[in-house]
């Protein structure tokens, strides 16, 4: 039995695989603060609960966690597409 041989797709740009990784480390960030909130930490929700203002505390929390998983994912994206090159 032989093997289908492969298609040689053309290569994505660079910033465009790079937009794609930041996208995928944006959507786990948002899944991991949406663990965060399901496990039900106590300090977490009365840090949240206690402040003068909750709505503006748990946003800051939200987009911080997914802003560090998207340029977690850039970075580590950039590395591997670069050593895959080499």
């Amino acid at each position: 039995m032989q093997k289908a041989p492969r298609r040689n797709r053309p290569r994505r740009s660079l910033p465009l695989q790079l937009a794609g990784h930041a996208a995928m480390g944006t959507a786990l960030g948002l899944g991991f603060c949406l663990l965060l909130a399901l496990t039900g930490n106590p300090d977490l929700i009365n840090m949240i609960a206690y402040n003068p203002e909750p709505k503006t505390t748990a946003l800051m929390l939200i987009s911080f966690v997914a802003l560090t998983f998207a340029a977690g994912a850039t970075l580590t994206g950039m590395v591997l597409m670069t050593l895959e090159e080499t």
